[in-house]
């Protein structure tokens, strides 16, 4: 394994333990680095658009990200997506 490759898996497994992220935020996160909107998410997960923004500013807090998309971009950065 190529030392990249060792320090991207490094640090995503920290990312995950440290963050607390579950399945459903890595869910969301790849909905919106796919570009879909709060409306369009909901309807695929059967959720209120309200729901899914509340869910966003939990995962944005456990990343500690500004907004959604800087969460999909930490997310993506660290292999996650």
């Amino acid at each position: 394994m190529e030392l990249h490759h060792w320090v991207v898996k490094v640090m995503r497994q920290e990312l995950l333990a440290g963050s607390g992220l579950n399945e459903a935020d890595l869910e969301l996160l790849r909905y919106e680095a796919a570009g879909h909107s709060s409306k369009a998410i909901g309807a695929a997960l059967h959720l209120e658009a309200k729901t899914i923004d509340c869910r966003f500013q939990r995962v944005n807090a456990k990343l500690d990200a500004p907004d959604r998309r800087t969460a999909a971009r930490i997310a993506r950065l660290y292999g996650l997506l």
